[in-house]
């Protein structure tokens, strides 16, 4: 053993920590701390683009009713008696059959909690009157929140609005 080697045998036997210490500084525990750190970040790149996935779907859904509504409106001969909104979960205990039943049960309320469904008779020519029928309520995004643990500002919701127009088909044609 040359001297350089004693040298650093020697350096290295007084900066060795004593047997009672030495325990803590294996390497048994390393694969659970790094998934420790990593799990927020395989979080955010899996599950993000799921809930943005499901506020499109969501938009798809309101955009089904409201079609759905305006259908049921356009071949209603009295839909002006039913003009007007309501709220989820209340639309539910309107009468079978009214526009803003119908376009409520096609909703869930899961997805848009407390959405808006309004009818509207939009007024033109004796021959060219419409039916319309929105459907607007807020979508709560679940995982784009973790965003808020990296420090980005993200919004809690995003507004889902879809608005359907048909003609009224109990009417007279345009000549």
């Amino acid at each position: 053993m040359g001297i350089k080697t004693a040298v650093w045998k020697t350096i290295w036997d007084r900066l060795r920590l004593p047997p009672s210490l030495g325990v803590c500084l294996n390497s048994k525990g390393q694969a659970l701390v790094e998934f420790t750190l990593v799990f927020m970040l395989l979080l955010v790149v899996a599950w993000i683009p799921a809930d943005f996935g499901l506020a499109f779907y969501t938009g798809q859904l309101a955009l089904n009713a409201s079609r759905e509504g305006a259908r049921i409106g356009a071949a209603d001969p009295n839909y002006s008696a039913q003009v007007g909104n309501c709220s989820l979960p209340a639309c539910y205990s309107l009468t079978d059959g009214t526009v803003l039943k119908e376009t409520a049960k096609r909703l869930s309320s899961a997805l848009l909690p407390g959405a808006t469904i309004t009818v509207v008779a939009l007024a033109g020519a004796t021959c060219n009157q419409t039916v319309q029928v929105q459907v607007v309520g807020n979508y709560n995004y679940s995982f784009y929140r973790l965003l808020r643990f990296f420090g980005v500002n993200v919004p809690p919701t995003v507004q889902i609005t879809r608005t359907t127009e048909m003609r009224w088909e109990h009417q007279n044609p345009c000549t």
